[in-house]
């Protein structure tokens, strides 16, 4: 009987990559505990493409800085595969989980190396890092990314929708001239929130520890991502809008007179717009914070608008009503006009 590969939960892949980074800050600890006594004071940090030492800090900063290093990477990778964790492409997501792991490794044999290094000189400037060393870092680095991928688990593999499915119809309302309906629901990612946190924390360790070029394109980028990881959706008489946070601006307003059709289906961010937030590819525009149902709406030129978030099947029963409305009573001024 053939066995279903075992599914993998929400923590563990992030718990995995988390772990990698806790081992290589401690085999850093380690080596700078034993031959502590044995560096010098400054301590080599940075060498150049020939091996020779380049950059200098004191003994009393060196593990401080490193020990900071150490942390951003680790909210960054980790970050990074929470946020990714609902995508359907395992194979994918798994990899970037033994990336994770491959650059805990990386970054923590080259540690290591730095201690050691500076350890066998008799001063700071004689300290060197050949390529033997970094090649060792590499290998390092790929066997934890090896042991990292299967350790990600896997999940079955589903079969993919098509990319250009048709849109389910929305079920049918009818409003009458002068009623009123409104329909308003939060749609968030809280993948996109942690992402967006663990770059912000991220620039904020690495400004001080290297300086505002380093961090401060983290740091907005994760600001960013913070602001976008919501957005309030509106159907009412004036269409389908979009708010990011529900705040005024910025907005998208799709208005009726724009929207051919309405209906339903459930969109996968990367497949359908090629990632997450607000993405437009041919033919094609939307909102999709996270996998799931998506109000779809046909535009009058032919294209697709559609914004991922919960009962979408009533929004786009809503906003068709609205539309056909709008149509009716555009038609019947037409007609008054030709008449008169």
């Amino acid at each position: 009987m053939p066995v279903s590969p075992r599914p993998v939960s929400g923590s563990r892949a992030p718990l995995v990559v988390a772990a990698a980074h806790l081992l290589a800050c401690a085999a850093f600890l380690t080596a700078f505990l034993v031959r502590r006594d044995a560096l010098p004071d400054p301590v080599a940090t940075h060498f150049s493409g020939s091996g020779g030492a380049d950059g200098f800090t004191t003994l009393g900063a060196f593990p401080y800085e490193m020990l900071g290093m150490f942390l951003v990477m680790a909210l960054l990778c980790t970050g990074l595969v929470y946020a990714t964790g609902p995508l359907r492409a395992t194979r994918a997501h798994r990899l970037l989980v033994g990336l994770g792991c491959g650059v805990a490794g990386l970054l923590g044999a080259v540690a290591v190396a730095v201690v050691v290094s500076n350890a066998g000189a008799e001063t700071a400037d004689r300290a060197r890092l050949g390529p033997g060393t970094l090649g060792v870092a590499v290998a390092v680095a790929a066997v934890a990314a090896g042991l990292g991928v299967p350790a990600g688990g896997r999940r079955p593999a589903e079969p993919p929708a098509k990319p250009d499915a048709a849109a389910e119809p929305a079920p049918r309302f009818v409003l009458r001239e002068g009623e009123s309906v409104l329909w308003t629901r939060r749609a968030g990612s809280r993948p996109v929130l942690v992402g967006g946190a663990s770059l912000l924390a991220a620039g904020a360790v690495l400004i001080p520890l290297a300086g505002w070029a380093a961090g401060l394109g983290m740091a907005v980028a994760g600001a960013v991502l913070c602001a976008c990881f919501a957005v309030r959706v509106t159907v009412d008489r004036h269409g389908l809008t979009v708010n990011a946070l529900g705040l005024p601006r910025p907005r998208v307003r799709i208005p009726l007179d724009r929207i051919a059709e309405a209906g339903h289906r459930d969109v996968e961010p990367l497949r359908d717009l090629g990632g997450w937030g607000y993405r437009a590819v041919p033919g094609r525009s939307g909102f999709a914070l996270r996998s799931g149902p998506a109000v779809v709406v046909r535009l009058t030129t032919g294209s697709e608008f559609v914004v991922t978030v919960d009962d979408a099947a009533t929004a786009a029963a809503l906003l068709d009503a609205l539309a056909e409305r709008d149509r009716t009573r555009t038609a019947a001024t037409t007609d008054t006009t030709a008449g008169g």
